[in-house]
């Protein structure tokens, strides 16, 4: 207690030296003064003095660690691991979690030099969970989600999803939220805990093709095995369409109006509008087969039969 009214005395003293402007007498006063504040002594941590020098020099080493774990982080995910023939998805994720890895080290080495003690910590974290209390439960939360997306990658940039209903490529995967691309171009920004509670469909798992089926009724009487063979040629014909054996061309139904038939083959598209793109080809050449080959695409027909006699 004695030596905290001390230092206030040191401060009160300080203050009013630099108010009369004696302090700027002659520059042995000057260096003197800045040399008294300096060392002054602001409070005690279980018995550790902090001083105005200490928070300095661990200020000035937070600020240049922070800045150079971003440096180092960008340029290992952005120039290193592409190098090493690493995907996008994973350069990404390896580069948020050396970031965040060297922030915690910086924070860990900025309180070894204040000399402020662990153990005083624990109050401080107590209290500031008080203040920020059940608001700041879900920022904690989605941190804690992003990482373990990150580690797990079940999602990765470049990859077109579905996320609560939300259907688009993902663009970046961050520490609080996933950012999606849809087809219209609309950004939607998912925080990453809905990504852990929800479910999630990944169209490019486990390979980083889809699987997309285009259907078309041709009319009843055409003939279907040169149905089949047009098909097929408009599928191979693509070149999007990936070498599978799922490829296939399904004769599926006998419809109200048509013979149903369906495209099944797969695709690798960077994007929803790729995608769509390939599907809008497809039909297109479709349409031009068919005129060339006289095979009528038809629209739904009712046939209605008058049975004579009193009504």
């Amino acid at each position: 207690m004695m030596q905290d009214t001390h230092a206030t005395d040191i401060v009160a003293q300080d203050a009013v030296a630099i108010t009369d402007g004696s302090i700027f007498e002659s520059p042995e006063n000057i260096l003197e003064g800045v040399a008294t504040l300096w060392n002054t002594h602001l409070f005690s941590l279980n018995d550790t003095a902090i001083t105005v020098s200490k928070l300095a020099i661990a200020l000035l080493v937070l600020l240049i660690g922070v800045a150079v774990a971003k440096i180092i982080s960008n340029r290992v995910g952005q120039k290193v691991l592409p190098r090493m023939q690493v995907n996008q998805g994973a350069a990404n994720a390896l580069q948020s979690i050396m970031y965040y890895a060297m922030l915690t080290m910086t924070v860990l080495l900025s309180l070894q030099i204040a000399e402020v003690p662990l153990t005083a910590l624990a109050f401080f974290g107590g209290a500031i969970a008080l203040g920020f209390g059940f608001g700041s439960q879900n920022v904690i939360n989605n941190f804690i989600s992003g990482l373990i997306v990150l580690i797990e990658r079940p999602i990765s940039v470049g990859d077109l999803v579905t996320i609560n209903g939300q259907q688009g490529c993902v663009v970046s995967v961050g520490a609080r939220a996933t950012k999606l691309e849809s087809y219209m171009g609309v950004t939607y920004i998912v925080p990453n805990s809905i990504i852990l509670e929800n479910s999630v469909t990944n169209w490019n798992m486990p390979t980083a093709s889809i699987k997309t089926v285009i259907g078309v009724g041709v009319a009843y009487g055409s003939d279907t095995a040169k149905v089949r063979t047009l098909l097929e040629g408009v599928m191979n014909g693509h070149a999007m369409v990936s070498e599978s054996s799922e490829n296939t061309i399904m004769f599926v139904n006998f419809g109200d109006s048509s013979l149903d038939f369906e495209i099944h083959c797969r695709i690798s598209p960077k994007s929803v509008q790729e995608a769509k793109t390939f599907e809008s080809d497809i039909r297109f050449t479709i349409d031009e087969e068919f005129r060339k080959n006289g095979i009528q695409i038809p629209f739904p027909q009712r046939d209605v039969h008058v049975k004579s006699g009193t009504l």
